[in-house]
């Protein structure tokens, strides 16, 4: 029988998103690399541009933030204890933290604020966190450059394990890549999350060592048990050994790798099983 004037011939329609086998997701995302790099530093030029000082402000901010919570931390709570460098320990852990916190929340919401891009075109949905976590990168090499200075400023010496910093940010943004793809699609199904993850992240904050010394201030064997399985705590000790010196756990190393792999693996297939369902 024909088709009446009111039925739609819905044939060849599908929801918006990248329709494809697993790999011919992730070769399409490699495709669009240069998006995953223009964008973040047109956002990037972009955010300073109505202030007085402009980009400089990328270097301030970092700069303040090492004073502050050095005068708060060192000099009028003294929770230095159990480290010789507190200037630099802070840096590095305030830093290192901030990249991940800041990552992971900005990423989380670019499924919904670019909801109509999303509605309109067809491309990888993952590229928008994966863009979201660039920029946050980028905006973190400046906080990097402050970082360094300030150690060699305050009595720490040039070493070897500094060259394996460029590995350990590779591992780190794979890192907050995974988290961010499972905090993005979550947060597409359940916009209370955006509310959460500042408390999660508080939550982190004192309780993987970014402003004191664990070792010297956790002497219950099940508390630090705890403190090793995290692995915000792992990235800050394989950090801090490679740029302060010290020493660091074999099982804090394979902890952090676990982790990174597990993140990013459940990520990226959870993230492009909710593909059809964003923008919805």
């Amino acid at each position: 029988m024909p088709k009446s004037s009111n039925e739609l011939n819905l044939e060849g329609l599908f929801y918006p998103g990248f329709h494809g086998s697993f790999m011919s997701y992730i070769s399409k995302l490699a495709e669009r690399r240069e998006f995953i790099i223009k964008v973040p530093k047109h956002e990037l030029r972009s955010q300073q541009m109505g202030t007085l000082l402009g980009n400089v402000w990328h270097l301030l901010n970092p700069i303040l933030s090492i004073a502050v919570y050095a005068l708060i931390f060192g000099v009028i709570l003294k929770v230095d204890r159990g480290v010789n460098n507190f200037v630099s320990f802070v840096a590095v852990g305030v830093f290192i933290f901030s990249f991940t916190q800041k990552s992971v929340i900005t990423g989380s919401q670019s499924l919904i604020k670019n909801r109509g891009l999303i509605r309109s075109i067809s491309f990888p949905r993952a590229l928008l966190p994966i863009t979201s976590v660039t920029t946050e990168f980028l905006a973190f090499l400046p906080g990097l450059f402050v970082m360094f200075i300030t150690c060699l400023a305050t009595g720490t010496r040039p070493q070897l394990s500094w060259l394996l910093v460029p590995i350990l940010l590779i591992v780190h943004f794979i890192f907050n890549t995974g988290v961010t793809l499972i905090a993005a699609r979550a947060t597409t199904h359940f916009n209370d999350v955006k509310n959460i993850l500042p408390f999660v992240f508080r939550l982190l904050f004192y309780g993987s060592g970014v402003l004191f010394s664990v070792d010297a201030y956790v002497t219950n064997d099940l508390v630090r048990s705890l403190f090793a399985i995290n692995p915000i705590f792992d990235l800050l000790e394989i950090y801090r050994w490679a740029i302060l010196g010290g020493d660091v756990s074999f099982v804090e190393v394979i902890g952090l790798l676990l982790w990174t792999v597990a993140f990013f693996t459940f990520g990226i297939f959870w993230f492009r099983q909710g593909e059809s369902s964003y923008g919805v």
